[in-house]
């Protein structure tokens, strides 16, 4: 197992663990409060960075230098963006680059998760977020629950995960977060 895959099964399985060892009721109740959301981007990254440099990937962070404040699930959002960048670093070839940049527009957190790898053909843009769907043609590398899960997640949070298309351009998934105090109701 190469140390992407390891830390993958490690991260996997804490999330299952998780999620076992709570009660019912709170299983996938977020546990909203508010957050700095590029402090949060900067967290997730950080925790991948071991694994792209063990590939051979460089992460690069294009975030903005001001605090924009999310009312979320700092847990969620993380599990979230530690798929998409694994995936991300998975199909990135040698001496590539992932790209992670954030934007504001209006009243949502937009990011961008960029990699150089094959991209997503226009019919598989969203057959990618289907449990158990893996890219077509590509030796089976996941379980197929990751995005799926992270889809459901973010709509959890009142925001989406999405894919665009650009075969041979790289694929570009993201991840939009509403900003504000209203985001996300205490349930």
């Amino acid at each position: 197992m190469t140390d992407l895959e390891t830390f993958e099964f490690y991260l996997s399985e804490q999330s299952l663990v998780s999620i076992a060892v709570r009660p019912a009721e709170d299983r996938l109740r977020p546990v909203i409060r508010e957050h700095d959301c590029v402090a949060l981007i900067r967290h997730a990254v950080s925790r991948l960075e071991p694994a792209a440099s063990a590939k051979g990937v460089r992460l690069l962070c294009l975030l903005p230098d001001e605090i924009i404040t999310c009312r979320t699930d700092a847990q969620r959002v993380e599990q979230i963006l530690v798929n998409v960048l694994g995936n991300a670093i998975r199909h990135t070839p040698l001496n590539s680059s992932v790209v992670v940049r954030m934007e504001q527009v209006d009243r949502l957190a937009r990011v961008h998760v960029e990699d150089e790898g094959p991209g997503i053909s226009e019919d598989q843009v969203d057959r990618v977020f289907d449990v158990y769907e893996t890219k077509a043609g590509e030796e089976r590398q996941g379980t197929g629950l990751g995005l799926p899960l992270s889809r459901r997640l973010a709509q959890l949070l009142r925001g989406n995960l999405y894919a665009t298309v650009g075969p041979g351009a790289g694929g570009r998934f993201t991840l939009e977060l509403p900003i504000g105090a209203e985001s996300v109701p205490q349930l």
